[in-house]
This record gives structure tokens, sequence and C-alpha cells, in this order.
């Protein structure tokens, strides 16, 4: 959403990325793009960060990432909340909860793949972000589905776990920056939550815009450091 569309507006969105062209389908909505293109440029700077950097790696990390948390946990999200979500998509197949489980059944069948090729130890990072794809949007347990529950799942383990199969171990600047990253994705899904119900709602989604762009920035930057090795 860019700044003239946010001037223009009269009203808060119910959701900041329900907007063309992402509302003409409930399957391309529930893509959740741009936020997905988040926490891929998180991911994409964890996995150039470390000292080693293997592109087959990189490529499988996309995949399991993006059937498991991209189209596994939010279909899950919408065909669970279908009551939410009726106003603007009617229809919703209860069909989507099970394709979104599906997806992220396949998405951890690719990072078991992983972990069995790379390091057996990826494992502990797939089934604990395997539980968090279904666990979250489900809301089962309960204190998933909190703030802490989202830096962690969304920012903090992730980041963390891309890091650990390309370099095979953590150290401490992936481990710090990890946090900023778990806290920041806390940031973004209240500035959400804000641009919703707050009366700065335009002063939110701004500060939306701005950190998005950022992460987009910081792991363009960092590729292209990786590739010129500077």
């Amino acid at each position: 959403m860019n700044e003239g569309i946010i001037t223009k507006l009269e009203t808060p969105p119910v959701e900041p990325d329900l907007i063309a062209p992402w509302r003409r389908n409930v399957w391309l909505y529930g893509l959740r793009v741009p936020f997905s293109l988040v926490f891929v440029g998180w991911m994409t700077f964890a996995e150039v960060l470390s000292p080693k950097f293997n592109l087959e790696i990189y490529l499988y990390s996309l995949l399991a990432v993006f059937l498991g948390l991209v189209v596994g946990a939010h279909y899950i999200d919408i065909g669970a909340s279908r009551e939410k979500f009726s106003p603007f998509f009617p229809g919703i197949p209860a069909a989507m909860v099970w394709i979104g489980i599906l997806a992220v059944v396949a998405g951890g069948a690719v990072g078991v793949f992983m972990a069995l090729k790379w390091n057996l130890l990826f494992l502990v990072f797939v089934a604990i972000e395997g539980f968090a794809a279904y666990a979250y949007p489900s809301e089962k347990p309960r204190m998933v589905h909190s703030y802490l529950g989202f830096g962690l799942t969304w920012g903090t383990i992730p980041f963390l776990a891309a890091y650990f199969i390309q370099s095979g171990a953590v150290s401490l600047l992936a481990l710090a920056a990890s946090v900023f990253v778990g806290i920041s994705v806390v940031m973004m899904h209240h500035l959400a939550i804000m641009s919703r119900e707050s009366p700065g709602w335009k002063d939110a989604l701004y500060l939306l815009k701005l950190y998005r762009n950022s992460v987009y920035a910081i792991s363009l930057i960092a590729v292209l450091g990786k590739v010129l090795g500077i």
C-alpha cells in the first residue's frame, strides 16, 4: 500500500493487506503478501549472514517456507476463521483448512529432507515450526497464539533455523540478530492491529510500509554483499 493510497483512505482497512490485487481471490489472499515477503526477507538475510552459503540449501529453504509457513499456516488461518473473512470472500470452502494442513506436511517433508541431507539437528527446527504452522493460526494451544508465540515462531526461531542450516552452528551474532527480528515482527503485528483499531491508523499503515521496505532493503544489500564478497 503506497503513501498515496494511504492518504486517500477515509476509513481504516479491515486488514492492511486486504487490498487489490490480493483481495480478488481467497486463495490468492491466503498468500498474505506483502507480509509473507517480510518473512522471506529475514530468512534470506539469515542465510547470507552465515559464513557459508549454499544456493541449493537456500532454494530448498524457500520451498519449505512457502509450503509450510506461507500457504499452510495462512490457509489454516483463513479456513478456521471463515466467519471473519466471509464478508470479503463469500463461500470460503471448508477444505481450505485441509489444504493448509497438507501444505504444512509438505513443507515439513522438505525440511526433513534438508535435515537428512545436511544436518540432522535441523529436525529440531522443523518440528517446532511444523507445530507452530498449525498451532498458531488454529489457536490450539491458546498460549501459542500470543505476542511471545508470534515473535518466537515467526521471527526468532525461523531466523536461527535459516542461519543454522547454512552454517551448521549458531553464532552469538545470529542469536542477537534473531532476538531483534523476533521483537520487530511483533511490532509489525501490533502495527497491523493498530492500522484497523487505532485513531492513528494512517500512521500505523505508513510505519508498516516503512518496516517492510526496510526489511527488503536489508536483505537485498546482504545478498549483494554475499555475491560481491564485500
